[in-house]
C-alpha cells in the first residue's frame, strides 16, 4: 500500500502520482489507468520512477524538447537502465527500462515503460512546479 501525495492527469486516463511507499521511499509514477464498474485502477503500462531518476528526467526535458524539435533520433540515459528513446520521425517521448540478455551485448527494452504522446508530455511539463511543490527534496537532489 501507498500514500499518494499529488496526482495530475495528463490525459487519456494516464496520470503522474507522487507517492511514498510503505517503506518511506517516495517515487514519482507515470501511468495509464482503467475504469470499471465507477471505479479506476493502475495498469502495467507505465513506469515508477525514484526521487533522482525523476530529477535527471526533468532536467532533461530541454535536450528532449531540441531534439523533438530537430526530428533527431535520441537516446538519452537517466539511470537504472531507464532510457528516453526518442525516435526523429515520432513526436512521442518513451520513457522505458531496459535489460541485457545473457549472453547479448545489448540492452533490449522490457515491458516496463510508457510512451507519452505529444499533450500528455506537453501537461507533464507543464505539472513540474506543482510536483517540484508537493515533493521538496526535488530542491536538493
Amino acid at each position: 500500500m501507498s500514500t499518494t501525495q499529488c496526482s495530475l492527469e495528463l490525459g487519456n486516463e494516464r496520470y503522474i502520482q507522487v507517492c511514498t511507499l510503505d517503506n518511506g521511499e517516495r517515487i514519482v509514477d507515470i501511468r495509464e489507468w482503467k475504469s470499471s464498474e465507477n471505479r479506476q485502477f493502475p495498469t502495467k503500462k507505465g513506469i515508477s520512477l525514484n526521487l533522482q531518476l525523476f530529477k535527471t528526467l526533468t532536467l532533461s526535458i530541454d535536450l528532449i524538447d531540441t531534439d523533438l524539435a530537430k526530428k533527431e533520433d535520441l537516446n538519452y540515459h537517466i539511470g537504472a537502465n531507464i532510457f528516453l528513446p526518442i525516435k526523429g520521425d515520432s513526436p512521442c517521448v518513451n520513457i522505458r527500462k531496459y535489460r541485457k540478455p545473457e549472453n547479448e551485448e545489448n540492452l533490449v527494452p522490457t515491458k516496463k515503460g510508457i510512451c507519452l504522446r505529444p499533450l500528455e508530455y506537453l501537461n507533464l511539463k507543464l505539472y513540474l512546479s506543482s510536483i517540484e511543490k508537493a515533493v521538496s527534496e526535488l530542491e536538493t537532489i
